[in-house]
C-alpha cells in the first residue's frame, strides 16, 4: 500500500520539477533576447540586467555560455562617470542629487563611478537651497571614470543659499566730466591727417600742361594735323592741370584745419575732477560748420 502510494506522489515531483524548469528555460531566454535587444539600442545598463538574468546558474548551460560572454563585452564597452560638485569657494559639496535625463542616479557624492549609458546626456544637480546647475555631455562608450564637477555660484560650503548685499555704484560724476581725455579729439584729428593725405594726392596725380596749350589765354592750339578729338582731349588736360592742384589745396587745407582743431580741443578739454577751464567743441550743420568755444571759471 505504501508502495502504490509513493509513486503517484514521486509522479507529481517530477512533474512540478520539470514545469519549473521549463519556466526557467522561458524566462532565460527572454532575458537573453531582451537583453541583445537593449544592447543594439545603446541601453548597456538595461542589458547588463538582462545578461545578468540569463546568465546564472538555473539557466541552460548554452543560454548561459553566450550571456557570460555578452556580460563580459559589455563590462568593457559599459562607459563610467564620477560626479563631483564645489561651491564658489572651491569646497567639495557631498549632498548633491543627480539626473541623467529626469532620472536620479545618485543623491550623495562619494566619489565612486557611476554607470551610465553611452551617449548624450544632460546632467542636473541639485543642492537644497541653491539653484540647480546643469550639465550636458556626449559620454563615449568605453569611457572610464570621466570626472564630470560643476561649480554652484550661490550658497557657501554648507549647501545654504546666501544673500550678500552688493557694493552700491558709485554715485554718477554731476559734472558729466570724465576722469581723463575723451577719444573724440584725436578722432578729428585722425581724420583731418587723412583728409591732408588725400590732398596731397590730388595734387601729385594732376597732370601736367600740354606744351600747344597756354595757361593765360586758357586756350589750346592745333599742331599738325591733330584732330578735333584730340585737340578737345588736350584742351579737358590742361583744365584738369589748372583746377586739380587748386581743388587738393582746398582739401589738404580743410585737412589742416580739422587736425589742427582736434589738437586744440585736446589740450583744452578739461579732465578730472577739474572746475575751470575752457571747452571747445565742434559742431556740424547742413550747409555749414563750427567750433564753440566756452569757459567756465
Amino acid at each position: 500500500m505504501r508502495t502504490h502510494l509513493a509513486l503517484p506522489i514521486v509522479a507529481f515531483l517530477t512533474l512540478v520539477a520539470v514545469d519549473a524548469s521549463a519556466i526557467d528555460t522561458q524566462a532565460c531566454l527572454a532575458a537573453s533576447e531582451k537583453g541583445q535587444h537593449a544592447r543594439a539600442a545603446g541601453k548597456l545598463r538595461e542589458a547588463r540586467e538582462q545578461f545578468n538574468i540569463c546568465g546564472a546558474d538555473a539557466c541552460p548551460a548554452i543560454v548561459r555560455r553566450d550571456c557570460a560572454q555578452w556580460q563580459g563585452e559589455i563590462a568593457s564597452s559599459l562607459p563610467t562617470v564620477v560626479f563631483g560638485a564645489k561651491d564658489k569657494a572651491g569646497k567639495d559639496l557631498f549632498d548633491v542629487t543627480v539626473s541623467m535625463d529626469g532620472e536620479v542616479v545618485t543623491r550623495k557624492l562619494d566619489g565612486k563611478s557611476v554607470a551610465v549609458d553611452p551617449g548624450p546626456h544632460t546632467f542636473k544637480f541639485e543642492v537644497p537651497g541653491m539653484p540647480a546647475v546643469t550639465e550636458k555631455s556626449l559620454v563615449k562608450e568605453g569611457e572610464r571614470a570621466r570626472v564630470l564637477t560643476v561649480t554652484f555660484e550661490g550658497g557657501d560650503a554648507a549647501g545654504t543659499a546666501t544673500d550678500k548685499p552688493t557694493k552700491p555704484p558709485p554715485p554718477p560724476d554731476q559734472d558729466g566730466g570724465g576722469g581723463g581725455h575723451t577719444a573724440f579729439p584725436w578722432i578729428l584729428v585722425g581724420v583731418g591727417a587723412v583728409t591732408i593725405v588725400v590732398g596731397v594726392i590730388i595734387i601729385a596725380t594732376a597732370p601736367s600742361r600740354p606744351p600747344n596749350c597756354s595757361k593765360d589765354t586758357a586756350t589750346c592750339t592745333r599742331i599738325g594735323n591733330e584732330s578735333n578729338d584730340q585737340l578737345q582731349s588736350d584742351q579737358d588736360r590742361a583744365g584738369k592741370a589748372d583746377s586739380q592742384p587748386v581743388v587738393g589745396i582746398g582739401v589738404a587745407v580743410v585737412g589742416g584745419v580739422a587736425l589742427a582743431g582736434g589738437l586744440l580741443w585736446h589740450f583744452l578739454e578739461p579732465t578730472g575732477d577739474s572746475k575751470t577751464g575752457m571747452h571747445v567743441s565742434p559742431w556740424l550743420a547742413p550747409g555749414m560748420s563750427g567750433v564753440s568755444v566756452g569757459a567756465k571759471f
